[in-house]
């Protein structure tokens, strides 16, 4: 997007000390009301209300499921978080599937109307609020950002390249030679699960 937004507010975990400095650097050169360091505003946590409502929602309806999935894997000793085998394979599994699992919600849940309240001013579709802003009466909140202040972020940043993992080329190994195919649902990752550390237990 080669953009951060016009102002940023966030609580005060850990985690959010890094992304106020970067948004502070971002805009540091702007000329609005909302440059340098008054882009970037802390809030107490009663702010995130609405936000931390919706998770509690998605845990009771969507992810407690699959939570509940891996504590009776732990449960019937299918599963050993101690054994570094189990948990690759249980990643190699199931990783996608719950990704795919994650982006229907996200899709469905941004292309869900919300109606009009009394308790709130924001009513409509959130991508086409969020990428058509001007249909909904409101301003872009995008502010540009050059490339050399997101190289130069970049170079303070840590990033840890991910190095090859031989869990992984072993699991696609066994994939090629027992003819057998990534799973696409829950029920596909389980039986290949099983089957994987089967394997190498025998």
């Amino acid at each position: 997007m080669n953009g951060c937004p016009l102002q940023l507010i966030s609580d005060c975990g850990t985690e959010n000390g890094i992304a106020a400095s970067m948004q502070c650097f971002f805009r540091q050169n702007g000329n609005d009301e909302l440059a340098g360091d008054r882009s970037h505003k802390y809030s107490s946590s009663p702010s995130n209300q609405r936000i931390e409502a919706w998770w509690s929602y998605f845990r009771r309806h969507r992810s407690n499921w699959w939570i509940n999935l891996f504590k009776d894997m732990i449960d019937y000793d299918m599963l050993d978080l101690g054994n570094e085998f189990h948990v690759e394979c249980l990643w190699f599994c199931f990783s996608k599937v719950l990704q795919n699992d994650l982006d229907k919600v996200k899709e469905h849940w941004n292309s869900h109307k919300i109606t009009k309240s009394p308790y709130s001013i924001v009513h409509g579709v959130p991508d086409i609020m969020y990428f058509l802003p001007e249909y909904h009466g409101n301003d872009e909140c995008l502010v540009d950002v050059s490339q050399e202040q997101i190289d130069s972020m970049e170079e303070h940043c840590e990033i840890q390249e991910l190095g090859e993992n031989i869990h992984h080329e072993y699991f696609v190994y066994v994939l090629e030679t027992e003819g057998l195919s990534y799973p696409i649902n829950e029920g596909e990752a389980m039986t290949l699960y099983q089957r994987l550390v089967q394997l190498q237990n025998e």
